[in-house]
């Protein structure tokens, strides 16, 4: 069966609308539900949607923060092939929160890694490892902003259940360190649940 796919973000809303449409007469599978059962992954995969991480450990100079983030984030999954189904995945992350101790804090990151799929026909769950490197912004009123680094790449792993994913999909698989300008640590954070929130 010869299956068409395609994937648009509704920046606006930020939705994301799935069509899968059969070359055949019969009637197509709509939904997320519907299109994890078919052979998406067989096609690049890009979509752009809502995340909520909280419960965020945020330590910074020796105090522990818990603070809820949320904003944007987006994966771009390459094709993979009938003899390689691990194939390269690109993302990026957005997100800001308000913390009544430190102001608001801001968070961009970009990862790299890779999608391991289960097959070319059944493709979910397919198992996610990323590695992101981010900026860490903290800005409390009155005072000179502080942007971070992170030390090392930060390393996460998760699983997806379906395309475009939807529910918990990433955490942290070790700490990671934040630096300043002098790559004296500053902050660092243990728990980072990234999860989907609506599409």
């Amino acid at each position: 069966m010869n299956i068409r796919f395609a994937t648009a973000v509704a920046a606006a809303a930020g939705a994301v609308l799935l069509t899968v449409a059969p070359a055949a007469t019969a009637a197509a599978p709509a939904g997320p539900a519907a299109a994890a059962s078919t052979a998406e992954a067989a096609v690049p995969l890009q979509a752009e949607f809502p995340v909520s991480i909280k419960g965020v450990q945020l330590n910074v100079h020796g105090q522990t923060h818990t603070i809820d983030l949320s904003g944007t984030a987006s994966l771009s999954i390459e094709a993979p092939s009938l003899g390689n189904l691990r194939t390269k995945v690109t993302g990026t992350l957005n997100v800001t929160a308000e913390d009544s101790a430190l102001g608001k804090i801001s968070l961009q990151s970009q990862a790299t890694g890779t999608a391991s799929f289960n097959s070319l026909l059944q493709p979910f769950p397919a198992k996610l490892d990323l590695s992101a490197t981010g900026d860490l912004t903290i800005l409390k009123s009155g005072m000179t902003p502080v942007s971070l680094k992170a030390k090392a790449p930060a390393q996460l792993g998760g699983t997806l259940q379906q395309f475009p994913p939807t529910g918990n999909i990433l955490d942290l698989t070790s700490p990671v360190e934040f630096v300043d300008a002098n790559g004296q640590t500053v902050a660092s954070v243990t728990r980072f649940p990234l999860t989907v929130v609506s599409l």
